[in-house]
């Protein structure tokens, strides 16, 4: 492949990967806006697909909304992490100070959720802005180490 087409398919890699990364702090900036009645309704929707699953795990009759909003956490600043990670990957080269920026941004994020939290109603929580920075934290470990792995199956 010729350096010209390499460099295009990696722009168009970093202009998709910043387009996924605005739409799932849409999404979960957008969620925050929610009235509580609109936030519990929304979650109770998610929790009835996911419990059969969530049983699995947690017993039958033990799936709680509670437990659906924190995973909901997790789950959306996992993904965002993963997109910070490959925005990295693709536009700069991976290093530790690219790696505590996306960590840094993804904090920034999660006291942006909370604070947006606070024009609701809702209220903030600091410990929702600790499980939002752990899934973030989680997705850039997870794809850092896969990134790990590939460059080294690929050098061999």
């Amino acid at each position: 492949m010729t350096r010209t087409k390499a460099s295009k398919k990696q722009k168009a890699s970093v202009v998709i990967i910043s387009l996924l990364i605005l739409a799932t702090l849409a999404f979960i900036w957008g969620n925050s806006f929610l009235s509580i009645p609109e936030s519990r309704e929304k979650s109770l929707g998610v929790g009835s697909f996911l419990t059969p699953f969530l049983e699995l795990f947690t017993g039958e009759g033990k799936v709680t909304d509670h437990l659906v909003r924190k995973l909901a956490h997790f789950s959306e600043f996992g993904l965002l992490g993963v997109e910070l990670t490959l925005f990295i990957i693709f536009s700069v080269r991976v290093r530790l100070q690219s790696v505590f920026n996306i960590l840094f941004f993804s904090l920034a994020a999660a006291v942006a959720d909370e604070t947006i939290q606070l024009f609701t109603g809702r209220g903030d929580l600091v410990s929702d802005i600790l499980l939002d920075f752990s899934g973030a934290f989680t997705g850039i470990a997870l794809a850092l180490i896969i990134y790990g792995i590939v460059r080294l199956a690929k050098r061999k």
